[in-house]
């Protein structure tokens, strides 16, 4: 089935659900569609309520006409071979703007058109909640989808959005007044929320429009934010300027060629992008006549495979190049540890990770670039080395707070540390001087402070051999790195080559003696142990884990 939405206001609005294949995927993503008639806020986006990553494009059509007669007319010269028809939506203009600095401008081509009367505020600029907290939101909430049947492809359509079939008429699954979903009373709302902007906010709840199960689900749902839009909606031209470590995020990037708005990041499970579009207003200032405009918002999403992708290129579009590129980045971009050097950065849902060291075996070390928590190394008693200390556990718990996305990847290790308790007790004591300071007594190789002379004597073989290793039989976690880790990824050529490369990793999971811990100096990256920094004061965590990246396919088998 095809589905779409309709609004009247001075224009018209559908989105469907067009599939140009029969993939043999069952479809996890849904379209939102949320419109008010009378302020102009249309919010276009679309939501991931499956069990695995998508890849995402929509296209935006228009079509306007006055007293019957198409804004629009068949020019093979203007690049219009079609002659758009008001009762044909596939014949519609494809929305192609022009780049405008670092963002899209007015349309250009045939669209252009309607730069004068259809005003379009593309992507999403944070904002003041509006239910009066104060807030700014960095994104906006949104109500998840009650329809998780994988084969209806109706549209979350509320507010005023309608959701309309192909040939304009209601379709039979839209909400109606009497509360059932079928017949001549179905008013084509699918959704609920009144289409302004701002309208959910945290904590707001609903339940389905839709009735009964099968076709809805019952119960109570809680208002979610979209992800946070990392850059303004561009042209494929601007994205390919950006730096390669910049180009996988969460934005829609435009095929010019096409009209195909490009999700450039796998849309995760419980996600919803940005929007691509805030804002439609139409003015009606100085028209005559019978005016009617229609914009189609046309969603394709599908499964992360070859077979699914190649399916985006199978139609008889001209594609650009770039979009290919693009979304073979996106495939790839989550990341390809494989092809990483120590020290490299790269962002994963929201956070930033440097590589360390390639493990082998498609698996990798990387670490959170900044401290993720704030603990004491420990005040539990009877605890005497890192494994059920403090930061253990702060460690182990920002893990069970990952994306599942992200955990089913990461590789166990061993579950007990040895090497990190009373074993490796330092024949000396913490220096007395402040935590600014060198550390005096310990062996370097090279500048004091930055890298151990671990075949010194002094540190116990079991120091010496404290690494991370995948273990089959170990535990699924996260941990904070060894002295010897620590030690063996500083230098040039390391994921730490500089004293300032390392300021932010803070926490190490080796004990300098019962008292104290290894400790990082957040303000110059100086390792060691300073007597005025014991157990219990509170030092920031810089989590490690080891990541399978299946060759940096992230795959809907997963």
């Amino acid at each position: 089935m095809i589905a779409g939405t309709y609004t009247w206001f001075s224009f018209t609005q559908r989105a469907i659900n067009d599939r140009h294949v029969d993939l043999g995927f069952e479809e996890v993503g849904r379209l939102h569609d949320y419109f008010d008639e009378v302020s102009g806020n249309k919010d276009v986006f679309v939501e991931n309520f499956g069990d695995a990553p998508i890849l995402v494009r929509i296209k935006l059509l228009e079509y306007m006409e006055i007293d019957g007669v198409s804004m629009v007319q068949a020019d093979p010269a203007a690049e219009t071979d079609v002659q758009p028809l008001k009762a044909d939506p596939t014949t519609w203009t494809p929305w192609i703007p022009a780049a405008a600095g670092n963002t899209v401008g007015d349309r250009v081509g045939p669209g252009a058109v309607f730069n004068s009367r259809a005003r379009w505020t593309m992507g999403w600029q944070p904002r003041l909640a509006t239910d009066g907290s104060g807030q700014l939101l960095d994104a906006p909430y949104y109500m998840p989808t009650f329809n998780h049947s994988r084969t209806d492809h109706k549209t979350a359509a509320a507010g005023d959005g309608r959701d309309w079939n192909w040939s304009g008429e209601e379709a039979d699954t839209s909400a109606s007044p009497n509360g059932t979903n079928a017949g001549a009373d179905a008013t084509g709302e699918t959704h609920p929320g009144d289409g302004t902007d701002g309208y959910w906010n945290a904590g707001d709840t609903a339940t389905s429009l839709l009735g009964t199960p099968p076709d809805t689900q019952s119960g109570t749902h809680t208002a979610c934010q979209t992800v946070v839009q990392d850059q303004p909606v561009m042209l494929l031209s601007q994205w390919n300027a950006l730096p390669v470590a910049s180009r996988v995020g969460n934005f829609w990037v435009v095929d010019p060629q096409t009209g195909w708005a490009y999700w450039a990041n796998l849309l995760f499970p419980g996600e919803a992008t940005s929007f691509l579009l805030d804002q439609a207003t139409f003015i009606t200032s100085g028209l005559r006549g019978n005016v009617y405009y229609g914009i189609k918002v046309v969603p394709n999403m599908v499964a992360n495979t070859d077979n699914t992708v190649n399916s985006f290129w199978s139609d008889d579009e001209n594609h650009s190049d770039l979009a290919k590129t693009l979304i073979d980045e996106v495939r790839h971009g989550l990341p390809i540890l494989g092809m990483m050097q120590p020290g490299d950065t790269f962002n994963l849902r929201n956070i930033t990770y440097r590589y360390l060291e390639n493990k082998g075996d498609g698996n990798h070390l990387v670490i959170a670039n900044t401290p993720r928590f704030f603990v004491p190394t420990n005040t539990i008693e009877g605890v005497d080395s890192y494994n059920g200390s403090t930061v253990d556990l702060a460690a182990k718990n920002w893990y069970n707070n990952l994306p599942s996305v992200v955990k089913r990847q990461v590789q166990p290790v061993q579950t007990l540390f040895t090497g990190t308790g009373p074993e490796v007790a330092m024949p000396m004591a913490t220096s007395p001087g402040g935590p600014t300071t060198t550390p005096a007594g310990l062996p370097w190789n090279g500048a004091a402070g930055f890298i151990l002379d671990l075949n010194n004597p002094m540190f116990s073989q079991a120091l010496r051999e404290d690494f991370a290793e995948v273990d089959p039989n170990g535990e699924k976690k996260a941990f904070v790195l060894s002295v010897a880790e620590i030690n063996k990824f500083s230098g040039p050529g390391q994921a730490f080559p500089t004293l300032a490369s390392r300021q932010n990793a803070h926490h190490v999971r080796t004990r300098f003696n019962a008292t104290h811990p290894w400790h990082l100096n957040g303000d110059s990256g100086v390792l060691g142990a300073w007597t005025a920094l014991n157990n219990s004061v509170i030092f920031g965590g810089s989590p490690a884990f080891i990541i399978h990246d299946q060759d940096g396919a992230w795959t809907s088998g997963l």
